[in-house]
């Protein structure tokens, strides 16, 4: 079987809920009905319907068949079900199926796979590095090599800092402490011409810097 089935957190206030056993059959009852109508063996089903047995029930949820009768009664008592029994089958209605099962599945569907990509892209957003957090790559790699590791904590505070600023404001504040031996970023009195040659003059004083300490350029 394929699909799904929704219950509404108003579910913990029926009047059955703190029986286990009469959840754990209800649910049964809602997710084995047709959610289409349908025939079998000559006999139509109706949406919102099954045909099954005490015996068939009690084998697949492993409740006894004196309790299986027992809360049948009572959600016939409560309206929650309707049952027809036979000499070979036992015919279930339940009464607010449209409340646990929608008709245009085909909206659902599209809800679904719609709410399934966005989740998608979440993840790989969360996942790949955004420019911001791989310009500071290059100032918690200093911190490192000086022997002054940045806490997460303090990497964070300067991400968000760093979100109210251009790329190259934040490359010119990174550069300048490194080229000056600084153990703060400063960021006032930003220059706001182009920065690109300090760029690569940052570029340059890692790769000496690295070379120096011996370390790697990754």
């Amino acid at each position: 079987m394929s699909g799904w089935i929704r219950i509404h957190r108003q579910f913990l206030n029926w009047e059955w809920f703190n029986k286990s056993e009469a959840v754990h059959l209800f649910l049964y009852l809602v997710l084995k009905a047709n959610h289409k109508d349908g025939f079998w063996q000559g006999n139509e089903i109706k949406r919102g319907q099954l045909i099954t047995s005490f015996g068939k029930i009690s084998t697949d949820t492993n409740i006894s068949l004196q309790t299986i009768r027992t809360l049948l009664k009572k959600f016939e008592k409560t309206n929650e079900i309707n049952m027809q029994t036979t000499n070979k089958f036992t015919r279930i209605t339940i009464c607010k199926y449209d409340s646990y099962q929608t008709e245009n599945e085909e909206t659902n569907t599209k809800a679904t796979n719609k709410q399934q990509t966005t989740n998608t892209q979440l993840t790989t957003n969360k996942n790949v590095k955004n420019n911001k957090e791989i310009i500071l790559d290059s100032w918690i790699d200093y911190r490192k090599q000086i022997k002054k590791p940045i806490k997460d904590a303090t990497i964070q505070s300067i991400l968000t800092k760093m979100e109210n600023y251009s790329d190259n404001q934040c490359k010119h504040v990174i550069s300048n402490s490194i080229q000056n031996g600084y153990q703060g970023l400063f960021w006032d009195n930003l220059p706001t011409n182009n920065l690109e040659p300090e760029m690569d003059a940052l570029a340059k004083h890692l790769f000496e810097h690295n070379a120096k300490f011996g370390g790697q350029i990754n």
